[in-house]
Formats: C-alpha cells, structure tokens, sequence
C-alpha cells in the first residue's frame, strides 16, 4: 500500500513541475533583480541556476503560500551574501586579491580601483574620494588595470 504524502511533502513528478512553474513565471524577474545587484549578465545567470538548484521539494511547498517572488528573493538575497563577502574581500590591506591571474598581476592600487569599479560598481568620483586621489589618478589608475588585462591575453 502507498502512503500518502502529507501537506509538507512533494511528490518527485510534482516536485520538478513546480520547479519548472515557478523558473517559467518568476525567472526573468529574479534574473533582472540579480542582475541588478551583481552586474554582470554571466554572473547574475550563474546565481539564477545555483539558486533554483538549490530548491528542494520541502522549500518548494513554503514558497508556493503567500507572496512567492518575495520569497524567492529572500532566497536569492541569502544566495548572493557569498558575493557581498566577496566583495568585501576585494578591499586590499595587506593581502592580494586572488580573484583571478589577472588581478593577481596588478599592483595594489590598480587591484583596488579595478575591483571598486568592477565589482563593487563604484563611480570614479566615489572611488576617488574614497582612497583620496583626484579622478584624474584613478581614471589613470583603471586604464592601467585594462592595459595589465589586455596585455596579458593568451
């Protein structure tokens, strides 16, 4: 004899439809709401993925009552605290950033101002104040960071 599954549990076929539901009605909302926040259309796509990956069938029953895509955002929110964190590690003290070989091949100067526009989305006349240079230095400062990329290419 089957047991019946109770309010808290999915069954696997209804498990992967609601999934597939809640992606097609709430995906490119989500997506556009990463996007804001990581800035970057490979990223955001990445945490849109790992997000729904992460959804299992006892989440899928809490989010389907009351207000689902502020629920998916509290989840999407709590997904992307790893980038906040990562972020914050971008600042430079003593440390390099080890984000990728390319950053690792920059100067501290060029590191932070590479990461406070690329990462954190920081304005020159926001990141110039921040470090106390003129616009000017840290407009030179990027350029700088885009040539070490640029000439590093393989």
């Amino acid at each position: 004899m089957k047991e019946q599954l109770t309010h808290t549990e999915v069954s696997p076929q209804g498990y992967l439809q609601a999934k597939h539901s809640l992606y097609n009605s709430y995906g490119g909302m989500l997506l556009g709401y990463i996007l804001e926040i990581v800035k970057s259309q490979t990223v955001a796509e990445q945490y849109l993925v790992d997000l729904f990956a992460d959804i299992m069938p006892a989440n899928i029953t809490e989010l389907s009552s009351g207000n689902v895509f502020c629920k998916l955002q509290l989840l999407a929110r709590k997904k992307l605290s790893a980038f906040f964190e990562s972020l914050e590690n971008c600042a430079l003290e003593e440390k390099q950033v080890s984000a990728n070989k390319f950053t690792n091949l920059m100067n501290a100067d060029q590191q932070q101002v590479f990461c406070g526009v690329q990462y954190y989305g920081k304005s020159i006349a926001k990141l110039a104040a921040e470090l106390g240079k003129s616009e000017d230095d840290v407009r030179r400062i990027l350029k700088e960071s885009f040539t070490v990329i640029r000439n590093n290419r393989v």
